[in-house]
């Protein structure tokens, strides 16, 4: 069964750095993404601001800040928004939670040349969000794993995620 981990950085991997007043990514927390890796053997897909346009650009991206598991990742969400107004920023975007079902409706479920195969969850593939923010969908909620944007990944929020991952 393919297991896959929708990986958020801000508020997850990287927290505030009291000492220094940054946020960058954090070793205890990339100890935790580890122990899940290690104990599901889930792939990545970056569904964070931190993605770039390929899978390539993000992994050599993020192992330039530290990011030690660049190699589990296998996809990128995509990057749904549009600028209004570039001069003052304003922007419609479209909630993680509809950028993640596009991914999995456009990697996990395929068309056969005829019909598209649905494949199921918990039998076929299962999947995790680790993420700060809330705008995921109803569908989603089994499968969320909520961090606080101020502790990030935590012990009891990677238990729970390997919990969902290797649930049948």
């Amino acid at each position: 069964m393919r297991k896959i981990i929708f990986l958020d950085i801000d508020g997850v991997l990287a927290v505030p750095n009291d000492r220094k007043k940054t946020w960058r990514i954090e070793d205890k927390q990339q100890a935790e993404l580890k122990r899940i890796l290690d104990e599901t053997d889930a792939e990545i897909v970056l569904s964070s601001s931190w993605r770039s346009a390929t899978v390539e650009e993000t992994q050599a991206h993020l192992t330039k800040e530290g990011f030690l598991y660049s190699d589990k990742i296998v996809g990128v969400t995509i990057r749904a928004y549009h600028y209004l107004d570039r001069t003052e920023k304003i922007h419609l975007s479209i909630p993680r939670g509809v950028q993640i079902k596009q991914w999995i409706d456009t990697n996990i479920h395929s068309n056969n040349g005829k019909d598209w195969e649905r494949k199921v969850i918990g039998k076929d593939f299962n999947y995790v969000i680790l993420d700060d923010d809330t705008d995921m969908l109803l569908e989603h909620r089994k499968h969320f794993v909520k961090c606080s944007w101020k502790t990030g990944l935590t012990k009891r929020l990677a238990d729970k995620a390997i919990k969902i991952l290797n649930a049948h």
